[in-house]
């Protein structure tokens, strides 16, 4: 539960309010961490994180479901926030929007023998949350407000 609880504060606030962010990062994910079978580095991961804040505040993270084994983690979790600065996703930037938005996600971590995550395999349902600030009233999609 300490890894996990380390992961989630680290991803709910801002990496500028941290003293040190790739020293933070770095205590939770090794350098470079493969990432659904991508190598990214500490500083890619903190660039991330920068951007995930640049677009969205209040953010709040419910774990709905995990599991844990000898050098394993999988946590399934709801992850919520105002979309209130520019998105830039692979469909283009989207300019924000005020509302919130809520996406289910389900992390698959290995974690070395330091504790610290050396792999995930990453499932997050990105055309739901770009639905809910896009369109959405034209679409039929519920204002989440």
């Amino acid at each position: 539960m300490e890894l996990e609880q380390s992961l989630f504060d680290l991803w709910q606030r801002p990496p500028a309010t941290l003293d040190d962010p790739a020293a933070a990062f770095a205590r939770v994910y090794t350098d470079p961490v493969l990432i659904n079978d991508l190598p990214f580095t500490v500083a890619d991961i903190v660039s991330r994180a920068q951007a995930l804040h640049a677009a969205f505040t209040e953010h709040t993270i419910e774990v709905v479901d995990r599991m844990a084994a000898p050098g394993k983690l999988t946590v399934a979790f709801r992850h919520r926030a105002r979309h209130t600065g520019v998105w830039r996703t692979p469909l283009g930037d989207l300019p924000p929007t005020g509302r919130i938005v809520t996406g289910l996600g389900i992390d698959v971590l290995t974690v070395d023998a330091e504790g610290r995550v050396s792999r995930i395999w990453v499932l997050a349902d990105e055309l739901q949350r770009i639905l809910q600030v896009s369109d959405a009233d034209r679409l039929g999609v519920p204002d989440p407000r």
